[in-house]
């Protein structure tokens, strides 16, 4: 009969031959008990592609106005 662990529902830990937790297993443990981690990464990369963007269309905008500016219009 396995063992289980508190706080490991539904699943089997993974091990290493040598008795050790598997790597990938250890960190599935800790982003799952630290939701607020999860919320904060998603804000970031949000942020992150929000500004590339932003940035992008900017940059675009700027060299259309300069292109048309060039040509007399």
């Amino acid at each position: 009969m396995l063992a289980r662990q508190p706080g490991v529902v539904g699943r089997s830990r993974a091990l290493r031959p040598d008795g050790d937790p598997a790597q990938v297993d250890v960190v599935v443990d800790f982003v799952a008990s630290n939701p607020a981690l999860i919320v904060l990464l998603v804000f970031l990369l949000g942020f992150v592609f929000f500004a590339y963007l932003f940035v992008r269309r900017t940059l675009t905008g700027l060299r259309d106005g300069f292109d048309e500016g060039y040509r007399g219009k």
